[in-house]
């Protein structure tokens, strides 16, 4: 982490990059080469894996959206399955543009909240104006820009309104490109050509009921009760495919015969209606009420299908839906309620994943009856926050699946406003900012700390750890001015609430500390982490790790002042205390080796570094095993020791290699990602590999432009090593 530190303080700040003036604001606009592939932060969609009968309308839907149709309205019922067909295109095009085998320079999915204008701003990637007022006008213009390029794809989720009622619509549809919205109104504007799915024709239904049947009991149709089945498909259902395949499971539950199944559907007045001539919208949630009675479940097959109701409708493994759901069901694993439940034809499951959904009919339907509340579900909740944490042994990919989940559990349960909800609202604000989402990271701790002063008081100790962590947010974002701020706020309420020698408040100074380090301002934080030094000292004695921490830290100050004795001594002493306790090989002796490795590599003793590098690596490796975020930094700083040497191919050959790790855990936005981006980026600029070194600082480019904006100093050194690649490259 500390070489690319190193490579930023000798760069120069470029003057302001690009714009253009527009109403009252002067609107900025990204560049070419800042923009990438996929246009929205939603790169995530996937679909469910299961498309019975769908791949005739794929197919027709690939057609319209390969001729660049100016747009496609995919129509239907309610609950018919159409953000699904959307995720599917969409993942195919993605794939396709990320192998350059696309017909797309540009593919989105923006999910409608109601406005056309605020969702393309809450989800399109455009640079951030300086008055937040040019907002909706620059997302607007990023759009307009990228359609006007002629390869744009766009998918709108869910468009719920009629075009009248939606100015931001009427826009929508001037914007040339292939653009797919899903919407249960059947005419829309005569822009957009309607298109109906989710309806087989009555021989792919009679197929798709006795595959079900088959699977699930082993009995076939019997030859007289087609004529029946035939009814029941086309009088009563429509031929709506998910319906014929939650009747056909519902029957097989039930042991009904196929007759039975119509006496049932008719004596309850089940009959799923087109829509009607006046475009009113129609769901089936009220028909599918008739046949499922929660009354006739048990108490924990009803508390399994609650917490599935809060779920977002993505595919959830068989292995967390036990760790998470059973313990507030009462049930063991060994009951198999999820298969039960899944045989009566509530749950969907994915073979493939082995996963479980709950259909948004039912969930609607469930939710709108039961209205979970937060006593029927601590398990779930307790569990989905430990999900939350980075763990040591934890893929960042993996923590970050489940936000969505934890989203939605916050919104949607009926949680007391109290510590356990601050507690895990600070539990996602925390993983949102460790994978870079800022912004919301951001509003997730401001709500927080507007929870915490209202109802536990301003000088509330979770009021103080939300103010710590929304500081941290500000910090990695190099506003140190307004994380000062933060951080003198949260110590006031630590100060005052636990006193000066608490722990938390010597947490609090280490941070605050942290701040004066990054802006040069050494002496003071110097002082704060003396400061915290004596505390912990004080309070957790002389070989504490925590108080090993803190030498290390003070160690570091001294580093960056030259004074590389102390810097040394102190050190040593973190060492020989994790020694100690935890014995030789242990990580937190790993990381004393590695710090004290980087003061000699400061120094320029690189054999020294080298030495303890390695020693912090080989305990990594050991521990960890190669494929962990740790284990790469250590292959990232061993590569920094041999670039210093010039042995360009040995850094090479590691930096490679931490990337490849990091990328795979951490993902493309993390920092420590970013940093292995940018070494080796500068290792091939040494060789001469002019044009690998341009991809590097490229990509460099578009992520600190886009998290950061393009006036960051970051961005500004970023643009000014591409331009002398790129006088290279015209060189060659």
């Amino acid at each position: 982490m500390k070489h690319i530190e190193n490579r930023l303080e000798n760069c120069n700040i470029n003057d302001y990059i690009g714009g253009n003036q527009t109403s009252n604001f002067y609107i900025s606009m990204l560049q070419d080469k800042e923009r990438e592939f996929v246009i929205t932060y939603n790169t995530n969609i996937r679909p469910v894996s299961y498309f019975t009968g769908r791949e005739m309308e794929l197919q027709e839907l690939r057609q319209k959206i390969d001729r660049k149709c100016k747009a496609v309205l995919v129509s239907g019922m309610g609950g018919i399955g159409k953000t699904h067909i959307c995720r599917k295109l969409f993942e195919e095009y993605y794939r396709k543009g990320k192998d350059k085998n696309g017909s797309f320079s540009y593919i989105g999915y923006v999910e409608y909240n109601g406005d056309m204008g605020s969702s393309l701003q809450k989800c399109l990637r455009y640079k951030e104006q300086k008055h937040p007022e040019a907002n909706l006008e620059a997302a607007w213009k990023e759009l307009e820009y990228l359609a006007s390029r002629g390869k744009l794809l766009l998918f709108v989720d869910n468009v719920n309104v009629s075009i009248e009622k939606d100015p931001g619509l009427e826009r929508l549809k001037k914007i040339p490109g292939a653009i797919i919205l899903t919407s249960r109104r059947r005419t829309f504007s005569k822009e957009f050509e309607p298109y109906r799915i989710g309806f087989l024709s009555t021989e792919q239904c009679k197929e798709l009921y006795k595959k079900i049947q088959i699977e699930n009991d082993g009995k076939k149709v019997k030859k007289e009760e087609l004529s029946d089945l035939e009814y029941v498909i086309n009088e009563l259902t429509a031929r709506h495919t998910i319906t014929i395949e939650f009747l056909a499971h519902l029957a097989s539950t039930k042991s009904w015969s196929v007759k039975k199944l119509r006496e049932k559907l008719e004596m309850n007045g089940f009959q799923l209606e087109y829509m009607d001539e006046e475009d009113k919208l129609v769901n089936i949630q009220n028909s599918f009420e008739t046949l499922y009675d929660l009354s006739e479940l048990t108490k924990a097959e009803k508390n399994i299908l609650e917490a599935f109701s809060i779920f977002p409708y993505i595919p959830l493994s068989n292995e967390v839906c036990n760790w998470w759901l059973l313990s507030d069901a009462g049930v063991k694993e060994s009951e198999n309620i999820l298969v039960k439940l899944y045989r009566k034809g509530w749950l969907q499951f994915d073979i493939e994943r082995e996963s479980y959904t709950l259909h948004p009919v039912f969930a609607q339907f469930i939710y709108t009856k039961c209205r979970p509340r937060i006593e029927e579900h601590f398990g779930l909740i307790k569990e989905c926050k430990l999900t939350l944490k980075i763990l040591n042994n934890a893929s960042v990919a993996i923590c970050q699946f489940y936000i969505l989940f934890a989203k939605n559990i916050i919104q949607k349960i009926k949680m007391k406003e109290d510590r356990e909800q601050v507690d895990f609202i600070i539990a996602l604000a925390y993983l949102l900012n460790y994978i870079t989402q800022y912004k919301e990271a951001k509003e997730w701790y401001e709500r927080s700390i507007y929870i915490g002063e209202r109802i536990l008081g301003k000088e509330d100790l979770y009021v103080a750890i939300a103010y710590n962590n929304l500081a941290g947010v500000y910090e990695n974002q190099g506003e140190y001015e307004k994380a000062e701020e933060l951080y003198e706020t949260s110590i006031n309420i630590f100060e005052s609430v636990e006193g000066e020698f608490h722990l938390d408040t010597a947490n609090s100074y280490n941070n605050l500390a942290s701040i004066y380090m990054k802006r040069g301002e050494y002496k003071k934080a110097e002082n704060l982490y003396e400061k915290s030094l004596q505390i912990r000292k004080k309070v957790l004695g002389e070989e504490n790790l925590t108080t090993a921490n803190s030498y290390n830290n003070l160690a570091g100050i001294y580093m960056r002042q030259g004074d590389y004795q102390k810097a040394e001594e102190l050190y040593e002493r973190s060492i020989y205390i994790c020694k100690k306790i935890l014995g030789e090989k242990n990580l937190e002796t790993a990381i004393r080796y590695n710090n004290l490795g980087n003061g000699y590599e400061r120094q320029k003793e690189y054999k020294k570094a080298e030495e303890l590098y390695k020693k912090s690596l080989q305990i990594r490796e050991e521990i960890l095993g190669e494929k962990h975020s740790a284990t790469a930094t250590g292959y990232n700083n061993l590569g920094s020791v041999y670039e210093q040497q010039g042995k360009y191919r040995e850094a090479e050959e590691l930096y490679e290699k931490s990337l490849q790790i990091r990328e795979e855990v951490l993902g493309e936005f993390h920092p420590d990602t970013i940093i292995s981006y940018y070494n080796l980026a500068g290792v091939y600029q040494s060789q001469g590999k002019y044009k690998m070194a341009f991809t590097y600082y490229l990509k460099l480019y578009k992520i600190f432009s886009c998290k950061l904006g393009v006036e960051h100093p970051y961005a500004q050194i970023i643009y000014k090593n591409i331009e002398i690649i790129y006088s290279k490259l015209k060189n060659l």
